[in-house]
């Protein structure tokens, strides 16, 4: 399917700038309409305020300033998006919530990673990196300390595994495949396997177009989202596309290791679908 509206999450942190960028930049490149979410909550607190009166203030009056804040950030929006289509939304909540909401008319959303290590001093209330659990759209996730003007999808590894959350992910990033320069399946086999996990894929992708290459490891025990990382990182790719894993647990969205271990350690992109 292809990118025609791009949900954009937008909040009075300290990103947002990047995830604009990022989302003028795919806008222009697949003449998408971009539904700009700004949602006036905070995403995070610092750990000295305890207490849950303390709390409760400090969620007010941070929101408070984010309304007053959000006038001259529709203006950088406005500023930025001005040769494409956009709406532009307010809202108090959930951050989770809310933008799953909205996914459902949306073919691709942009968030920020939700633990980068400038953030282990706070205390997060938001999780916007789980909406790939939450919501159908394919997500977009941005490491939080993404460099600007830094372009994205020219080199593109798929975490290859034959599960409906990884096929998903395949389709879900098909208009970034056909206009890649590169593309790389990593497929990580257990020992005895013949190494050809991923040859089935490359024989699909081609039929749409898309010429690939293979890289298989041997699982030798460990995390696998560290081997996806180790091999994404060897092979230079600026996108990352594979499943998201996990499940609710008592309104906890609970995450699989190796979802896990990509979206705390993030140094490019990742496309994820559940």
């Amino acid at each position: 399917m292809p990118i025609k509206t791009i949900l954009l999450h937008m909040s009075n942190d300290d990103r947002h700038t990047q995830r604009l960028e990022v989302a003028v930049g795919l806008a222009k490149r697949f003449s998408a309409f971009v539904e700009v979410l700004f949602v006036a909550t905070p995403v995070s607190m610092p750990p000295a305020v305890t207490g849950r009166a303390a709390s409760y203030a400090y969620i007010a009056e941070a929101t408070a300033i984010a309304h007053e804040k959000a006038g001259l950030i529709e203006q950088e929006v406005r500023s930025a998006l001005k040769d494409c289509s956009y709406s532009w939304t307010v809202d108090e909540g959930d951050h989770v919530e809310l933008l799953a909401a909205r996914a459902a008319y949306a073919d691709l959303a942009i968030v920020t990673q939700s633990h980068g290590d400038d953030l282990a001093d706070r205390v997060m209330l938001q999780v916007p990196d789980r909406l790939p659990l939450t919501s159908s759209c394919p997500t977009l996730v941005l490491p939080f300390n993404f460099p600007p003007r830094t372009e994205i999808g020219r080199h593109v590894v798929v975490a290859w595994k034959n599960t409906r959350e990884a096929g998903r992910a395949v389709r879900n990033a098909m208009p970034f495949l056909k206009e890649a320069e590169r593309v790389t399946v990593v497929t990580i086999d257990p020992p005895g396997h013949a190494l050809d996990g991923g040859r089935d894929l490359m024989i699909w992708l081609e039929r749409h177009g898309v010429r690939s290459q293979h890289q298989a490891s041997i699982f030798q025990g460990g995390d696998v989202g560290e081997i996806i990382l180790d091999s994404h990182r060897s092979l230079g790719g600026d996108l990352l596309v594979m499943g998201s894993y996990g499940h609710s647990r008592l309104r906890e969205l609970v995450l699989g290791g190796a979802t896990r271990t990509v979206l705390s350690n993030l140094t490019t992109p990742v496309l994820m679908s559940h």
